[in-house]
């Protein structure tokens, strides 16, 4: 096969999954040789002509979608578009929550814990690289603001700035979300755990601030549907493309996880292993597709039913593991967080936050890669119960005194 004549040879820092590389080199190849081409028509040649495949087909189309129109504008190579995009998420998010950070909390102590904690996250995130940096920027952007305008009462001049900061906010989610599936969803519990039980604000104010994050939110994924309806389209008509469910691969992350230990079953963390389990059952059925999600749907079924120890000793291993990163990032927070409570509130925000992020590690993998936006939420609880263990500590020391 003939390789394509664009930027084969960049290299990609931080690192981006092959994959993603291919995906990306083939949208800019569609761009310069067809300009008519709508975006996420993937375009590459081969000895027998040009070969055309939907780019973004099942998820995580926003890459694809966004970064060659980056290239393109700025005149830069894909590689350099990457390292320009992912820095400026990276050093902007940054920028915000440490700024927040620095507002909320009131120990001096306590912010360069916090900033030596945030400098480990960093080298972890730049190592990573990918699209996994993203659910990590959005925490660390967004949780010391949140904690700081959803915990007290809020005047009708700040609930109203409130309504298009959050609009705002969920249209940044839901591009996040277009990138990387879920990226932001453990922020959004996060969020909303504050806004229903901590904002001092009538329930209908509460519930109107959530919808605007909410309606914020559903735009991006509302216009990358028309994206998505036009690429269709197009490849229907040229290669007769039948499109695929538009959602991430669940069944096949959740199959492929079951090999986290050594087994006797053939299982492992590799894309084709769960194909091969495909191909055993419906040969013909394509990669994510209904029917693909289907056979290994029942597989994973089928094996819990079979072996149910093997499957939850692979949870606990894996919930073992994912303890251990979390005891290791929210460290001497934890012993704060138990002598001295945080309002429910916040301990139930933080719950659900660390809860969901955790599940990206306990159903698939506990790589650094799923855990970052876990490991960035412990960080952050670990500042904050820190901070107000010793503000409490300090108040019951001047009651004592007086």
């Amino acid at each position: 096969m003939t390789k394509l004549a664009i930027d084969s040879l960049d290299t990609f820092f931080p690192r981006l999954m092959p994959v993603r590389q291919w995906d990306l080199q083939a949208a800019k190849y569609a761009q310069n040789a067809l300009p008519s081409a709508p975006p996420l028509v993937g375009m590459q040649p081969t000895d027998s002509g040009i070969s055309y495949r939907a780019l973004g087909a099942t998820d995580d189309a926003g890459l694809p979608y966004l970064l060659p129109k980056l290239a393109n504008l700025l005149h830069l190579s894909l590689g350099e578009a990457w390292t320009l995009w992912f820095f400026s998420i990276l050093l902007l998010s940054y920028a915000l929550g440490i700024y927040g950070m620095m507002r909320l909390l009131a120990s001096p102590l306590v912010k360069v814990f916090y900033l030596i904690h945030l400098l480990i996250v960093t080298v972890l995130t730049v190592m990573v690289g990918d699209v996994y940096a993203l659910s990590a920027c959005l925490a660390i952007a967004a949780v010391p603001f949140a904690l700081r305008f959803f915990t007290d009462t809020t005047d009708e001049r700040r609930y109203r700035a409130s309504l298009a900061v959050l609009f705002g906010a969920g249209i940044v989610f839901g591009w996040a979300h277009v990138i990387r599936s879920h990226a932001a969803t453990g922020l959004i519990l996060f969020m909303v755990t504050l806004l229903l039980f901590a904002m001092q604000v009538s329930w209908l104010k509460r519930m109107i601030l959530i919808a605007s994050l909410w309606f914020g939110f559903l735009v991006p994924p509302f216009y990358m549907k028309t994206v998505f309806d036009a690429r269709d389209a197009f490849l229907s008509a040229q290669v007769g493309y039948r499109s695929l469910a538009r959602q991430h691969p669940f069944w096949h992350s959740i199959y492929c996880g079951l090999g986290f230990l050594s087994n006797d079953y053939g299982l492992a963390y590799k894309d084709e292993i769960a194909e091969k389990k495909v191909r055993q059952v419906a040969p013909h059925a394509e990669f994510c597709s209904p029917e693909y999600e289907t056979v290994l749907k029942s597989a994973v079924i089928d094996l819990i039913k079979k072996d149910p120890a093997f499957v939850v000793l692979t949870l606990l291993a894996k919930f073992g593991l994912i303890l251990i990163y979390f005891c290791l990032f929210a460290n001497v927070g934890l012993f704060a967080a138990i002598r001295y409570p945080k309002p429910w509130q916040i301990e139930l925000a933080f719950v659900l936050a660390l809860g969901f992020n955790a599940l990206f590690g306990l159903l698939v993998m506990p790589r650094f890669s799923y855990l970052l936006g876990f490991i960035a939420f412990a960080v952050l609880y670990s500042a904050v119960s820190l901070d107000y263990a010793l503000r409490q500590r300090a108040e019951k020391t001047v009651a004592s005194l007086q």
